[in-house]
C-alpha cells in the first residue's frame, strides 16, 4: 500500500513543474490579452516591453527591430534607463546583423541566455555593463522579425522559467505583428481602391457635364431658331442676349462639380426667361427662395433643376388647354436638408406620356437620365443623400392637377 501512494502522489519536483508551467501560461495569456488592443507595429513593440518590466520584473527591456535592407537591427521600443519619457528611446543603438549577442542571436535564431556577460567577447555594452542578458528572437515563419533583448544588474539573474516565458511572447508578438500588417494592408488596399473609385466617378462626372451643356444649349438654340424662322427679329435679339448671358453663366457653372445656390438659380431665371419668350408668355413662372438659404453657402450640382424645368415647361405646361399655366420653383430648408420643388399645373405625367405616344414621338428624356446618373455617382463620391421624387397631383374632381418634382439633399453641418 505504501509503495501504491508513493507511485501515485506527486513529487515535490512535479509540482514545481506543474507550478511553473501555469505561472508561464498566466504570463503568456497576459501578455496576448494586452495586445489584442493594440493596431500599429510601435503600439506592439512598445507593449511588450512594458509588461515584461511590470509582469515578468526585469529592469531593463529592448526590442531590436530588424531592417532587411541594411542589415541591421534597430532600436524601436524600451523600458529602463534607454526610456527616460514614455514611447521614447534615448539615443537608440543599431547593431549589424551578426554582431553582439543580439547580432549572433539573430543570425542563428536560436534564444540565447548569458549568465555572465563579462565572460562572453559578444557583449556590447549599451549605457551600462549588466552581468545577465536574456535574448530571444521574434521569429514569423522561421524568418527573423527582431530581438527581444533583457539585461539585468544581478549575474545569472534570468532562469529557463524567464526563457520558457520570452520565448512564448515572442511568437505571440510575432502573431500580432502579422495580424496587424495583414490588416494594414486590407486597410491600404481598400483605400487605394476608394480613390480609384473616386477618381473613375470623377471622370464619369466630368463627361456627364460635358454631354449635358451641349444638350441644354441646343434646345436653347432651339427657341432663337424658331423666331429667326418666324422674321421676329427684335425678339431675336432680344432672346439671342438673354442666351450669351445664359452660356456664360452656364460656363461659368460647369467648371466644378459644385456650385453657389445663388449661381444655379441666376442661370434657371435666364433659361426660363428664353423659354417664355419663345412661347409668347403662355406660361407664369415665380420663384419661392426661403430665407433661412445662404444662397452663397448652399451648394448643389450645376445644372441639377433645368431638365425637370424644361420637362415641366413642355410636357405639362404647353399642352395645357386652361388660359393659366403656372410654374412655381420653391427652395427651402427643413432641418438639414435642402428642398427644391420644381411644380407646374400641366396635364400630367399620365397625360404626357399618352400624348408623346400618339405622335409617335420617340422622345428621350436625355437631360433627366444625365441627372439621375449623376446624382447617383455624387452620392458615391460625397455621401449628400440626393433624391429625386415624382409626385403627381390631383383636382378633388380626381382630374390631374399638375406634377411636383422634389429634389433633396444632405446639407453640410454648420
Amino acid at each position: 500500500m505504501e509503495r501504491l501512494k508513493k507511485r501515485t502522489n506527486p513529487t515535490i519536483h512535479q509540482w514545481n513543474t506543474l507550478l511553473d508551467e501555469l505561472e508561464a501560461e498566466k504570463a503568456v495569456n497576459y501578455f496576448a490579452t494586452s495586445l489584442l488592443t493594440q493596431s500599429t507595429i510601435q503600439q506592439v513593440l512598445w507593449d511588450v516591453v512594458r509588461n515584461c518590466i511590470s509582469r515578468l520584473g526585469f529592469v531593463d527591456c529592448v526590442i531590436y527591430w530588424l531592417d532587411q535592407e541594411r542589415g541591421m537591427l534597430v532600436q524601436k521600443a524600451a523600458y529602463g534607463p534607454k526610456n527616460p519619457e514614455a514611447d521614447l528611446i534615448l539615443k537608440p543603438i543599431e547593431i549589424p546583423l551578426g554582431t553582439g549577442i543580439v547580432g549572433a542571436v539573430a543570425a542563428s535564431r536560436k534564444a540565447e541566455r548569458i549568465g555572465n556577460t563579462s565572460a562572453d567577447s559578444r557583449y556590447i555594452q549599451d549605457d551600462y555593463a549588466r552581468p545577465s542578458e536574456i535574448t530571444v528572437p521574434i521569429l514569423l515563419d522561421g524568418n527573423v522579425l527582431g530581438i527581444i533583448d533583457a539585461e539585468h544588474p544581478e549575474p545569472h539573474f534570468f532562469t529557463p522559467q524567464h526563457l520558457r516565458i520570452l520565448t512564448a511572447v515572442a511568437t505571440v508578438c510575432a502573431q500580432k505583428i502579422n495580424q496587424v500588417v495583414t490588416e494594414q494592408a486590407y486597410r491600404q488596399a481598400g483605400q487605394q481602391l476608394m480613390e480609384t473609385n473616386k477618381r473613375v466617378a470623377e471622370t464619369k462626372l466630368l463627361a456627364l457635364r460635358m454631354q449635358m451643356n451641349p444638350h441644354f444649349i441646343f434646345n436653347s438654340l432651339n427657341s432663337i431658331n424658331s423666331l429667326i424662322l418666324q422674321n421676329e427679329a427684335d425678339q431675336a435679339s432680344t432672346l439671342l442676349t438673354k442666351f450669351s448671358r445664359l452660356m456664360r453663366q452656364i460656363l461659368d457653372n460647369s467648371r466644378t462639380d459644385w456650385v453657389p445656390l445663388r449661381n444655379e438659380l441666376k442661370a434657371l431665371r435666364i433659361y426660363v426667361e428664353l423659354e417664355q419668350l419663345r412661347c409668347d408668355n403662355r406660361f407664369e413662372v415665380s420663384f419661392q427662395i426661403s430665407d433661412a438659404l445662404d444662397q452663397d453657402l448652399v451648394r448643389v450640382p450645376p445644372l441639377i433643376m433645368q431638365p425637370y424645368v424644361e420637362n415641366a415647361i413642355w410636357h405639362g405646361l404647353l399642352p395645357q388647354k386652361e388660359d393659366i399655366r403656372q410654374l412655381l420653383i420653391v427652395c427651402r430648408k427643413a432641418e438639414n436638408r435642402l428642398i427644391i420643388e420644381i411644380i407646374d399645373n400641366g396635364i400630367g405625367r399620365e397625360a404626357s406620356s399618352r400624348l408623346r405616344q400618339n405622335l409617335l414621338t420617340n422622345h428621350k428624356e436625355y437631360g433627366v437620365n444625365l441627372i439621375e446618373e449623376r446624382l447617383r455617382l455624387m452620392n458615391e463620391m460625397y455621401d449628400v443623400d440626393g433624391t429625386i421624387t415624382y409626385m403627381d397631383q390631383y383636382h378633388k374632381s380626381g382630374l390631374p392637377a399638375g406634377t411636383c418634382v422634389n429634389f433633396t439633399l444632405k446639407l453640410p453641418a454648420s
